[in-house]
């Protein structure tokens, strides 16, 4: 399942609704490439419960720079608009497929 990019255009729309997990990555990193193929796989068994999206650093600076994202792979997880969990560096599928179905069964109060 290909992972959506987002751009500063885009990110407030797609992250202000439901559970969004969002990796900020750079194309020249071994890590980040390897965590994008991770997200695929993750997008393709939360896609009822979140959407799986990308931010390109190099493209998108000024939206890095707004969420403090100095270490690449960073990944945040969003819910309603407000930004729940980071990681920097790598994470599994597991990992991150378990935050993602924590919060998707947690009530709207819960944020």
């Amino acid at each position: 399942m290909e992972i959506h990019s987002l751009r500063k255009e885009t990110f407030r729309g797609q992250t202000d609704h439901g559970i969004t997990l969002v990796d900020f990555y750079e194309t020249s990193s071994k890590s980040c490439q390897d965590q994008l193929l991770i997200d695929e796989k993750l997008a393709q068994e939360v896609r009822y419960q979140a959407t799986v999206t990308k931010v390109d650093i190099h493209q998108e600076k000024e939206l890095a720079a707004e969420y403090g994202v100095s270490s690449v792979p960073t990944i945040m997880l969003f819910k309603d608009g407000y930004k729940v969990e980071t990681w920097v560096g790598q994470q599994s599928k597991e990992v991150l497929q378990q935050h993602i179905i924590s919060y998707a069964t947690m009530g709207d109060s819960c944020v």
